[in-house]
């Protein structure tokens, strides 16, 4: 178990207290985030009010709406002045992360706060993640009444994470790497700090600790330098599963420079991202400063009780509180609900006066042009077009979809587990005039990867002139990355080059959808089509393996062919959807 104490005793003199700002909004924000906490059988609110007339700040705990603490804030003499009197202990379980400790008062300790770093007010490296996806993510995380759990592999998966028993493989040629194992923050961090003291070279799942801010790097590396330590400091690096730098890794790479350079007195220049096949990708600091220093405000603010506009994007997919996100544009028409939109375009339309669907679906393009000049005319067509078919709920033909015509058609996908960076499952669907059949090549374990590359390619040297259609990039990737990983016969690469199709690059400009959102799932439910599993989805399917490897159940492994097959006739089926419809 673990505890928090919220204390406070008078009489108390005026304690002095920081000018507001980031500290002090995020310590409001922590107090409000905590909406609600077992105390015995009671209820506890810890909350914070607003009174711009006065500039008055108000801190304050309820039980059963009787106040039982409440400390003012006055801006203009920046004091904390305790009101009342109350100590409450309040145990919690330990995973709700009740379990770093600190303390804000003053130095006599006649008022004093204590709570804990790790609990929903801490600011991590996935809190600029969750921010970038959908900021709303972070807000409803901090203030809603009840959190919503986030299954700890799907977490690791978004956050572009591998399994630890792969990162020890990339790092298994390192010199003197030592594992920060304590579980407890403030130990891990204590933990941390020893190593780095001790000049260790490579610090494995270190963790660094200021206030509310706690970085997770997956390795601290040392490098010669002059800093508080002696005369070297420790740079951060993180161990990614993608082959190259996105601004998450960026921000998150910020964070823990900023970090560091408040432990041991130097900040890092430079931040890195380790690839699966131990390539170390360097990227400046400073280039992406300013924008990580804008970011971390608003998530400031945001913790402090300042809710953000809903605007419903395909990262919001992947947030826990999407239905939340989703219904709340829905009910009022969003302009965020347009496939695609960018904020600036939306900002834009609501400048001109033009802010829900119906609106834009009223106007003219002409209307529109004369409105927002600063848009394209074929973005106002295509948003104004977008409006119609969402309002009137019916797709719309633009244009032909041209597609090539042949005996025999493949429709291609692939299963990976991202966790373990490892392609495990090729599925074609055969199409011709003798019918339909299905074909799966599978590697169980990494050491068949290479087995089932070979028995693919075999299988497109006996399709030659056959289209291949897939669904998005990943395939072509995928494709690409193996030919290079382990070899590809010349025919065999010029089928693939010639002869993959991207379904969805043929879509995106002939057809308008009456959706938010363009996947596969999405598209396919439109035209009539269902998967055999009703939790069918790619997150779910790496569950699935994950659980098949540790269980080797014939039913699991079943379940994982069925969902490939099912992608593949899915492609099928909206392929043949296209070339009956997209013909004007």
């Amino acid at each position: 178990m673990g505890a928090l104490e919220v204390v406070a005793r008078v009489p108390a003199p005026a304690v002095p207290l920081q000018p507001p700002g980031r500290e002090f909004q995020s310590l409001c924000g922590i107090f409000r985030c905590v909406a609600k906490a077992r105390v015995a059988k009671d209820e506890l609110l810890l909350s914070m009010a607003l009174d711009p007339q006065e500039d008055r700040h108000e801190l304050f705990a309820k039980t059963h709406g009787k106040l039982v603490w409440r400390q003012d804030v006055i801006e203009d003499s920046h004091e904390v002045r305790p009101i009342d009197v109350v100590c409450i202990d309040m145990d919690r379980e330990r995973e709700t992360g009740f379990r770093n400790r600190f303390v804000h008062g003053d130095p006599s300790g006649k008022c004093d706060l204590c709570y804990n770093s790790t609990m929903n007010g801490a600011i991590t490296e996935k809190t600029f993640y969750h921010y970038l996806k959908c900021p709303n993510w972070v807000y409803l995380d901090f203030h809603a009444l009840e959190g919503r759990p986030h299954d700890p592999l799907l977490a690791r998966l978004q956050d572009d994470g591998l399994l630890p028993e792969k990162e020890h493989e990339i790092i298994s040629d390192r010199e003197d790497v030592v594992e920060v194992t304590a579980e407890d923050p403030d130990e891990a961090f204590k933990q941390t700090l020893a190593f780095m003291r001790k000049g260790r070279k490579t610090i494995y799942h270190g963790v660094l600790v200021d206030k509310h801010w706690v970085g997770h790097p997956d390795l601290l590396e040392r490098v010669e330098g002059r800093s508080r330590l002696g005369e070297y400091y420790y740079v951060a690096a993180d161990v990614k599963r993608t082959r190259f730098v996105r601004d998450d890794h960026k921000f998150q790479g910020c964070f823990y420079a900023e970090l560091l350079g408040r432990v041991q007195g130097m900040k890092p220049v430079q931040g890195y991202v380790v690839t699966p096949d131990k390539v170390v990708i360097p990227y400046l600091i400073e280039e992406f400063e300013a924008e990580y220093e804008l970011t971390l405000t608003e998530i400031e603010k945001i913790i402090a009780g300042q809710r953000p506009a809903h605007f419903v994007t395909s990262g919001c997919k992947q947030s826990p509180w999407f239905d939340v996100c989703r219904s709340e544009s829905e009910s009022c028409d969003d302009l965020s609900l347009l496939n695609r939109v960018w904020r600036n375009e939306v900002h834009r339309l609501e400048d001109a006066g033009v802010k829900t669907i119906r609106e834009l679906a009223l106007k003219s393009v002409p209307e529109l042009e004369h409105l927002c000049p600063n848009v394209s005319s074929v973005r106002l067509e295509t948003m104004r077009d977008q409006a119609i078919a969402i309002r009137e709920g019916r797709h719309m033909i633009r244009r032909d979809v041209k597609m090539p015509e042949a005996n025999v058609e493949l429709f291609f996908d692939i299963e990976s587990d991202p966790l373990r960076d490892f392609d495990y499952l090729f599925g074609v669907l055969e199409v011709s005039g003798k019918g339909e059949q299905y074909h799966s090549f599978m590697a169980q374990s990494p050491a068949r990867e290479e087995q089932m590359w070979k028995e693919f390619v075999a299988f497109v040297e006996g399709h030659m002139d056959c289209p291949i259609y897939h669904y998005g990039w990943f395939e072509q990737e995928v494709v690409n990355r193996f030919a290079a990983k382990y070899g590809i016969s010349e025919i065999a690469r010029q089928a693939l080059e010639e002869n993959m199709i991207d379904l969805l690059e043929l879509i995106r400009p002939a057809i308008i959808f009456p959706l938010s959102f363009y996947s596969l799932k999405d598209l396919a439910a439109y035209i009539g089509f269902s998967w055999r599993s009703e939790d069918a989805g790619g997150a779910n399917s790496v569950l699935w393996f994950e659980e098949w490897l540790k269980k080797k159940t014939p039913k699991l492994l079943q379940k994982i062919l069925e969902y490939n097959e099912d992608d593949v006739r899915a492609t099928h089926k909206l392929q043949r959807w296209v070339r009956e419809h997209a013909s004007l």
